[in-house]
């Protein structure tokens, strides 16, 4: 029997079963081999889609690190791996200082106090502002008035004021402007500003409860014989230990000067008038660096001690070893110094006094003698006071001198005359680029001005002085002021431009100084800027430890799970930001759908070599997880809606391209060329070849099969 005859045969029988034709097998009279069973399958209408099935996990994203922006010791922690912090709430204390939570654009990155200015400045106006601490003026500007909003801020979270202060002195002396005015005797005014009322120490400290044994502290310094360059740990041990934050008061003294490394003239960096030594710690150490300048000194000394407290029940107790002295090696002996001469003014009016200040490139620990001539037109005893050459000297610990030469004033009617000034080379100094110096003696009649003023001033109060000319000036004329003593520009007094305009026709200005309040600073490490409220993720300190500048404190992350996931090269070549995904979380037995919202385009190399791919995705709904829990994500590649599909099996792969086996309404066998589209599982999509009707054959049983190919229509 041929074969097109067995499938004639066959699908008279047919029997359809579970959405298929089964066609059963037939036995012929004339041979077993004509035994034939085909598989046909009819075309269907499904939907069909692509799915690739990754790994995920569900985390809480890292938002921010948070450093140190200075140096410190960790006094206190308020918060926990899983903490939520608010605004207003404080993270840790640092030296005593505590870090508080704020909202803010930045970090803050320096100290701040009256006269500093930026963005920096405007922002802390504006979270006092918020904060209820008005500014009447949020700008980039620090002034007295931000100052005392910081004030009230730090009082109400703890904070005390900066260290004690002595009475500091300014002194104001008139400068001699020889085209415009000449200096009268009572040419020199001078104020002291007194220390504002303290408000207390550091952080939250607090007296040890009665009855309680206070704190013995005491000092030790190593080394105490240094060279510059290097630095001094001095430790102070309690015993007890304290129970509460305690400050101690120091005492500093010796022959070398304090200052920053920036300062000229100073030998170690500022050590504070006290410290916070935080509850429980038993040490607490101070580095200090010595730094290298470019004088020529002998050995000098610095002596650290720690003070008594006032009052009738001080909170510690000051032991035997409670002083500390520091000796810095002499040094500079290599040193040359280049002397130069500048005169004050090119031009001095008779009566006058001519100033010229010599300069040395190096400190000396010994005076410095100078050898000077003068010349030029103008003479001396008459034209100018005679003057002693053999006094004119650098003293030990300064670089520089200056000379006053007092212009005599006289009725001859004459022209102007030059002194000039030369700096005459000798073995002890080299002369520099400008070794001579000349100023001009205008003879003409001048107005002589005098200072009124002087007296005490509160912190942060304001005074001034007065400058009076004996006669009304005929044209507007600037006067020069110089301003002296222990009180420092820009920290004690707001700065001054050493110059006033006296208008034509008075014969009277006044100065205004203001003094600042310079017991209240602002330190980068006590605000913490982020965007709150956020979850903590790590502490990454420890209470009592001691944390350099720019070291991690903390980790906060974001408040909601984000699922992450991370994929093979292959993998992520098929996978694009957008694409639909079905997350399901075992742990928690829930299933949420999503996308795909981000891809990194660059491989992360892990442990083992392996370069993976990450990114994360959105779902819909509240994720029930923990942080670390394992997630299995169904990404949908691709999807066909109501297509033409066969199963896989029909379909026939060849070098002429796919065909698939059609049984015809006359029993016969068809190949038709096809064109697929998605593959789902075990189902192919038909985009072309095919009507829906058909029955195609999924398989042929290879043994029943006869060696005689059946024919075809095609």
């Amino acid at each position: 029997m041929k074969q097109s005859h067995i499938i004639a045969a066959v699908l008279g029988i047919t029997v359809v079963v579970a959405g298929g034709v089964a066609v059963g097998r037939l036995t012929a009279d004339d041979a077993p081999s004509s035994e034939l069973l085909i598989v046909p399958r009819p075309v269907e209408v499904r939907d069909l889609d692509d799915v690739v099935t990754i790994t995920g996990e569900v985390r809480r994203q890292e938002i921010q690190e948070i450093n140190l922006p200075v140096d410190g010791k960790v006094s206190s922690l308020t918060v926990d791996d899983g903490d939520t912090v608010d605004a207003g709430d404080s993270l840790f204390a640092l030296d005593g200082r505590s870090a508080v939570a704020v909202a803010g654009d930045f970090a803050f990155f320096r100290q701040l106090d009256v006269g500093s200015e930026g963005p920096d400045v405007q922002q802390l106006e504006t979270i006092l502002s918020a904060s209820g601490y008005p500014v009447s003026s949020v700008d980039s500007l620090f002034t007295e008035e931000t100052r005392r909003a910081l004030a009230d801020w730090q009082r109400d979270r703890g904070y005390g004021g900066a260290t004690p202060e002595t009475v500091e002195t300014i002194t104001v002396g008139l400068s001699s402007n020889p085209a415009g005015y000449s200096v009268g005797k009572a040419n020199t005014v001078a104020f002291s500003i007194e220390p504002a009322p303290s408000t207390g120490g550091f952080g939250n400290a607090r007296r040890p409860a009665a009855g309680a044994p206070k704190p013995v502290i005491q000092l030790t310094a190593t080394p105490l014989e240094i060279d510059e360059g290097n630095e001094v740990t001095l430790t102070f041990t309690a015993s007890p230990v304290p129970t509460t934050d305690l400050t101690v008061d120091l005492t500093i003294g010796g022959d070398a000067t304090g200052g920053q490394r920036q300062d000229a003239d100073t030998d170690y960096r500022t050590i504070d008038n006290s410290f916070v030594m935080p509850a429980g710690a038993a040490t607490y150490t101070i580095t200090v660096p010595i730094f290298v300048d470019e004088v020529k000194e002998d050995q000098e000394d610095l002596t650290v001690s720690l003070t008594d407290q006032f009052g009738n029940d001080p909170n510690y107790v000051v032991g035997p070893s409670n002083q500390a002295r520091i000796r810095i090696r002499a040094n500079g002996d290599d040193l040359i110094p280049l002397v130069t001469v500048e005169a004050s003014s090119a031009r001095v009016d008779e009566g006058g006094t001519a100033s010229f200040t010599f300069r040395s490139t190096v400190e000396s620990n010994e005076d410095l003698d100078l050898s000077v001539a003068l010349g030029g037109s103008a003479v001396s005893g008459s034209d100018f006071a005679e003057v002693d050459l053999e006094q004119i000297t650098i003293p030990a610990g300064s670089k520089q001198t200056t000379l006053n030469v007092q212009i005599r004033a006289d009725d001859v009617v004459e022209g102007d005359e030059r002194l000039v000034v030369n700096v005459v080379d000798t073995a002890e100094y080299a002369l520099g680029a400008a070794a001579q110096a000349a100023v001009t003696i205008e003879s003409r009649d001048l107005p002589e001005l005098t200072l009124v003023g002087g007296g005490a001033v509160r912190e942060g109060g304001t005074t001034s002085f007065t400058i009076i000319a004996d006669a009304p000036v005929t044209e507007d004329t600037s006067v020069n002021y110089q301003l002296g003593g222990t009180a420092q520009p820009g920290s004690d007094y707001e700065t001054l431009e050493g110059t006033v305009l006296l208008r034509a026709g008075t014969s009277r200005v006044t100065v205004t100084i203001a003094t600042i309040d310079d017991d209240v600073i602002f330190l980068p490490s006590d605000m913490v800027v982020a965007d709150w409220p956020a979850r903590v993720g790590k502490v990454l300190v420890d209470e009592g430890e001691f944390v350099l500048q720019g070291a991690p404190v903390l980790t906060l992350n974001e408040p909601d799970f984000t699922i992450t996931l991370s994929v093979t090269a292959e993998e992520r070549a098929d996978l694009e930001v957008g694409l639909a995904v079905l997350v399901s979380l075992d742990a928690a037995d829930q299933e949420l759908a999503g996308t795909i919202a981000t891809l990194d385009e660059n491989a992360t190399v892990a442990d083992d070599g392996a370069e993976l791919y990450e990114g994360t995705v959105v779902v819909e709904g509240d994720v029930a997880a923990v942080d670390g829990a394992r997630a299995t994500i169904d990404v949908t590649l691709s999807e066909r809606l109501g297509v033409l599909a066969v199963p896989v099996a029909a379909v026939l792969r060849s070098a002429g391209g796919d065909e698939v086996r059609v049984i015809n309404d006359a029993g016969t066998i068809s190949r038709v060329k096809v064109t697929i589209g998605l593959v789902d599982g075990e189902w192919v999509e038909i985009v072309e070849g095919l009507k829906g009707d058909e029955l195609v054959v999924v398989d042929i049983d290879p043994q029943a099969e006869p060696q005689d190919e059946a024919p075809t229509d095609g």
